[in-house]
């Protein structure tokens, strides 16, 4: 039985609960950046720069989801869907 390889390693629901936020990249050039607040905030960019560094137009999306671990899962969810739309770019 093959193990299955996760592409994001975003921490559980306990993490963001303690208002953390979380940054992550695959490849150096998909970038993600987790926000805590009201609602979880993901932005996603292309580019080797951090995201206070990186030009609007490198941005690819930025959505907001619930605060509960069903909008974690959500938010997993739809990053792994962004990443498939530009495999191509990585």
């Amino acid at each position: 039985m093959e193990k299955e390889e996760k592409v994001f390693d975003i921490p559980g629901f306990t993490y963001f609960a303690e208002k953390n936020n979380y940054t992550g990249s695959v490849a150096n050039t998909f970038n993600y950046k987790i926000v805590n607040g009201d609602v979880l905030t993901v932005t996603v960019w292309m580019g080797k720069f951090c995201l206070a560094k990186t030009s609007e137009e490198d941005i690819v999306d930025v959505k907001e989801f619930e605060k509960t671990p069903e909008g974690l899962e959500e938010l997993k969810s739809w990053l792994e869907a962004e990443l498939e739309k530009k495999k191509d770019d990585i």
